[in-house]
Parts: C-alpha cells; sequence; structure tokens
C-alpha cells in the first residue's frame, strides 16, 4: 500500500503494473476498446487546481485503482492533501472460490477476500474525506467463479450482477463510516465482441450511486471515450495508453488532476447543500 504525496509513486505505480501483468486479466487486453488516434476526449486536467488542498482520499480496488492513485498521488505535487493508495491488482468486490489467471483456474487469492476488514482498517486509521472505489475492470471481466457455481460467470449474468450489486453497497457502507463520500468511476467501452460486460458494469455503477446516498459517480468513460463509444489510444496530446492497457504516466497524471478537481468541487457542492449533490 502506497501512502503519501510524493514523486515516488510514479515508481511504486510501476512496480503495481508489473504485478498487474504478472496477474493477468487485469488490463483490458481481452476488451480493449477500439482506439483511432484523434478522438476528442479530454483525458483529465491539466494541472491541479489551486484551491484544491485538505483532502485525504483513500483509492481502494483493483490495478486501475492503483494506476489512478498514482496519478492523483503524482498530480498533488505541493503536497497539499494525502493520497492512500491501497488499490490492489487482480483484486476486486466478488469475493470469487477461483480465478481464471493465464488461461486456467487457480484458488482465488485470500488477500483480496479480506476487503471488507482490509478497507475497515484503512478507514479508521487514516479517516478519508472521501474514497475512490474503482473495481469495474477486475469485476468487468468473465474470470471469476464465485461460490455456488461450476464455472466462470460475467457482471452480464443476473446471479453475478445481484452479488455485485449487494457487494458494492456493502463496499460503500464501509468506506463511508467515518463520513467519506465514495466515488464510482465509470470504464472505458470494450471493443463490440465484449462490449456487452463494459456496458453492463457502466450500468450497475450508475444503480449503485442512485442507491447509495454516501456515492458519487465519477466519469472517468467521458474523460476517455466519446459518447459513440470511441476510446481513442491518443487524445490531449498524449499516449493514452501504456503497453498494460492501463493508463499511461502522463494520462493518469491528467486524470489524477480532474479526480482531485473534481472531488473538491463535489464535496463543496455537497457542503452547500447540507450533504447532498
Amino acid at each position: 500500500m502506497a501512502i503519501g504525496r510524493s514523486s515516488t509513486h510514479a515508481k511504486i505505480g510501476a512496480c503495481a503494473l508489473a504485478v498487474a501483468l504478472a496477474l493477468g486479466g487485469c488490463s483490458r487486453r481481452a476488451g480493449e476498446p477500439t482506439r483511432p488516434a484523434g478522438a476528442p476526449v479530454p483525458v483529465g486536467a491539466a494541472s491541479l487546481s489551486p484551491e484544491v488542498r485538505g483532502l485525504t482520499l483513500l483509492v481502494v480496488g483493483d490495478s486501475w485503482a492503483r494506476n489512478l492513485g498514482v496519478g492523483a498521488a503524482d498530480a498533488d505535487r505541493d503536497r497539499r492533501n494525502v493520497v492512500v493508495n491501497a488499490g490492489e491488482p487482480g483484486c476486486g468486490l466478488m469475493q470469487p472460490v477461483r480465478i481464471r489467471r493465464q488461461g486456467r483456474m487457480i484458488a482465488a487469492p485470500a488477500e483480496c477476500n479480506r476487503w471488507p476488514s482490509r478497507w475497515h482498517d484503512l478507514v479508521t486509521r487514516y479517516r478519508p474525506t472521501a474514497a475512490l472505489l474503482e473495481v469495474g475492470y477486475w469485476d468487468g471481466q468473465d474470470s471469476q467463479q464465485l461460490p455456488g457455481q461450476k464455472d466462470v460467470s460475467s457482471i452480464t449474468a443476473p446471479g453475478f450482477r445481484h452479488r455485485f450489486d449487494t457487494q458494492i453497497d456493502r463496499a460503500i457502507g464501509i468506506l463511508s463510516a467515518g463520513g467519506a463520500t465514495v466515488y464510482l468511476p465509470t470504464v472505458i467501452d470494450n471493443d463490440e465482441t465484449s462490449r456487452a460486460n463494459s456496458d453492463a458494469m457502466n450500468a450497475a455503477i450508475h444503480a449503485a450511486v442512485t442507491r447509495n446516498p454516501h456515492a458519487s459517480l465519477l466519469d472517468l468513460h467521458g474523460q476517455l471515450c466519446t459518447a459513440a463509444k470511441v476510446c481513442p489510444r491518443k487524445a490531449a496530446g498524449i499516449q493514452v495508453y501504456d503497453d498494460t492497457g492501463h493508463p499511461s504516466g502522463a494520462a493518469h497524471d491528467r486524470l489524477g488532476s480532474w479526480i482531485l478537481n473534481f472531488i473538491h468541487a463535489d464535496l463543496s457542492n455537497r457542503g452547500k447543500n447540507g450533504g447532498s449533490s
């Protein structure tokens, strides 16, 4: 777990992405979207707004969570905020029995399945003002065998979706127990052969925000993809993705600035409206 405010997070992020490659399936390689060059998407913000200070952001979830947490820490060059980066490559909410890794089924990592107690301890220790819960990439794949099932299933299956809804509501409850608002990012579009998975995950994320007053939508999809579901490889003058399918260093830094800017503005708005936005 990475905690802090310095550029050393770039090294941590590189290690995390290397782990993601070893785990296999954390990135969007199987369901990688169509990304023609030049499509107009913002890819975050060029810099952190001067007024963003005093936030303690707890980042939890999968390898994309880890990547975005590195970006948020890098974006805060003046160390005005605290980013607690607890993203774990290859981990989600589903607490499966087995997972598919590099083409074969193995026992699910015990540490991944202990997220309720681990996140509870992090909330107690750091008392975050906001939490970023990103699991849409790992839990959006057909790579997990759930308890009572004989094979893997995905977010498009009713049983998986029901369990996901229950688990994400539980996670939001844990992360918001100290008063934090929980931010749920949408996901980028898969290519047409697996588009149903990303569409179903985005529908589940939107529904979770609607159900939970302590949750807020973070439209990451809108930063990386067009309304026509085009997610370009190059935009805003940078290469958007690295060779693992995660946001590149330049992209995650821009996304980190946008995330902190958005959270600060959203929390300010919630304060002005008595805690609801």
